[in-house]
């Protein structure tokens, strides 16, 4: 079997999450023997909405391709093969608005009527999605860069991250409004907690610092330290309700590090119960799961990590195999 990829979250700009979920499924992928893939990427400049209509389905049938899979909600309405389409979380569902414009929800609802199958990382995103008659959750999975077990980016992680806090940080990965960033640093504060947050600095998290003394703001980083990163902190902190996966939740566990998440989220959900679980509204409950988290027993430190084993890029790139498959 062949498959095309479009691998345009690659090669232009998208969020993060999304970016890191292409390449490590395409890298589980290639390292497979039974099937072919094809990344196919956009030319450099020009509408991506104009090339998944024109360029994108002659390649596709150039490479004789078997199926087209889109990592992202938009995908090519008219192709000579099946075409599956990615949906990774409905914001509107949740009342946040980042995200939840009305060309998101159009491909979503295009998706029902001319996809050969919507795939979405969660129950929880399914659920946001409603009746759907070709849905299929595939979750994602960690990288093994994410364990307990240091090397030497722990060693260089000072030297190469300027200015981390000396004792234990919570590490918020993103800094975009979604992720809640003043919940967090609100309720670090009443703990006596620093902040360490991620990621290109918005204007929203400008607005966050001028308030919160707490908080540093690291910028892009390299990728090479994220995992050591992880494991340098006191714990993660994912206080989003709209996100349909959100890895860092699993990166930190696998990491040994325990997470803060907004309870009853997709989030709580895939940490299966791991996690500590707080009202995201209440800065005297977000500081008390803090504290929680940073004080957290090895017991429970094993636990997370037994969960976050289970997911795995192989097993994401086992379960895209049997659904391509099905479809031709």
């Amino acid at each position: 079997m062949r498959v095309a990829i479009d691998i345009s979250p690659i090669t232009r700009i998208f969020p993060a999450g999304v970016t890191r979920v292409v390449r490590a499924t395409v890298d589980a992928l290639e390292a497979r023997g039974d099937i072919k893939v094809v990344p196919i990427a956009p030319p450099e400049r020009g509408s991506l909405i104009a090339w998944r209509q024109t360029s994108l389905p002659r390649t596709v049938e150039a490479v004789r391709a078997d199926v087209l899979h889109s990592f992202t909600s938009a995908f090519t309405l008219r192709c000579s093969v099946p075409v599956v389409q990615t949906v990774h979380e409905a914001p509107w569902q949740h009342g946040a608005r980042e995200n939840a414009g009305p060309i998101h929800r159009l491909w979503v609802s295009a998706g029902k009527r001319w996809a050969a199958a919507t795939c979405v990382p969660s129950i929880g995103v399914a659920d946001d999605l409603g009746s759907h008659p070709n849905l299929r959750v595939i979750s994602w999975g960690v990288s093994d860069r994410f364990t307990s077990t240091r090397d030497e980016t722990d060693e260089l992680l000072r030297e190469a991250i300027p200015g981390l806090p000396e004792g234990p940080y919570v590490l918020s990965l993103g800094n975009r409004q979604k992720k809640r960033l003043d919940r967090i640093c609100a309720g670090a504060a009443r703990a006596k907690l620093p902040v360490v947050a991620t990621g290109r600095v918005t204007p929203y998290a400008e607005s966050v610092r001028a308030r919160a003394s707490n908080l540093t703001l690291l910028g892009d980083i390299d990728e090479l330290y994220i995992p050591a990163l992880v494991r340098a902190s006191g714990c993660l902190a994912v206080l989003s309700k709209s996100e349909g996966f959100a890895l860092p939740v699993l990166e930190a566990m696998r990491s040994g590090r325990p997470v803060v998440t907004a309870a009853g989220t997709v989030q709580a959900k895939t940490a299966v119960g791991t996690a500590i679980e707080v009202d995201a509204r209440d800065p005297d409950a977000v500081s008390r799961g803090l504290l929680m988290a940073i004080h957290a027993s090895p017991q429970h430190l094993l636990m997370t990590r037994a969960v976050a084993e289970d997911f795995t890029w192989e097993r994401t790139a086992d379960d895209l195999v049997r659904l391509w498959s099905s479809l031709t």
